[in-house]
């Protein structure tokens, strides 16, 4: 899961506070800003930045980095490089679980996943999957 993701699902869980509210408490002058963080592909986040949000949050630091090295964007890729060459893929989900299949198809919100299994397809929300292999690389 991203930065963005995981920002706004910690925001979410604080009972979805604005952005303005967001930076006046953290001490950084732009919610638009921290919009940009929560929503672009690329990573705007600095490590000052990221400090204040753990501090705000209350989660270490080091969380926020970890989800800072997995891109939307590598995930994208990832799924894409395994749906050319006709390989299983598996994501780990923020529930813990971890699901595994041949990707279908992919957009910007979702991956369409068919198990090995045969079953029925898996339509997995990208926000939702907190890993996968080759995640760190």
């Amino acid at each position: 899961m991203s930065l963005g993701d995981h920002l706004r699902y910690l925001r979410a869980v604080r009972g979805g506070p604005g952005l303005i509210e967001v930076s006046q408490a953290i001490g950084v002058a732009s919610a638009a800003r921290l919009g940009q963080i929560e929503q672009r592909y690329s990573d705007p986040s600095d490590d000052a930045t990221l400090e204040k949000l753990a501090v705000y949050y209350a989660v270490p630091v080091e969380e926020l980095q970890w989800h800072r090295a997995r891109l939307r964007r590598n995930l994208a890729l990832h799924v894409h490089a395994a749906m050319q060459a006709g390989q299983q893929v598996t994501l780990r989900l923020r529930t813990g679980e971890a699901v595994s299949g041949h990707p279908v198809w992919w957009d910007l919100g979702a991956i369409g996943l068919q198990p090995a299994d045969g079953g029925a397809l898996l339509v997995i929300q990208r926000h939702a999957v907190i890993d996968w292999e080759g995640s760190q690389t």
